[in-house]
């Protein structure tokens, strides 16, 4: 049994990777939000349009990032 009386982490939320992993966007999920192929989210990856995270061997986007890079792509 863990003792986490003296951690200061009593709840999930307090925990900050738990908050980092709900932040971040799986590449379906980005797909999705962004209307787009995987395949084109992988070019605009590879074209270094888009920011993301390699965790092993998933790929993994911050919707914030994201965001901005969508920001930088607009035209007018």
């Amino acid at each position: 049994m863990v003792d986490t009386a003296n951690t200061g982490m009593d709840t999930p939320t307090d925990c900050p990777r738990t908050e980092t992993a709900a932040a971040l966007m799986t590449e379906k999920q980005t797909c999705i939000y962004l209307q787009v192929s995987k395949r084109n989210l992988y070019c605009w990856r590879m074209a270094g349009l888009i920011p993301y995270f390699k965790i092993g061997r998933a790929v993994r986007f911050r919707k914030s990032e994201v965001d901005a890079a969508l920001e930088r792509m607009r035209m007018g």
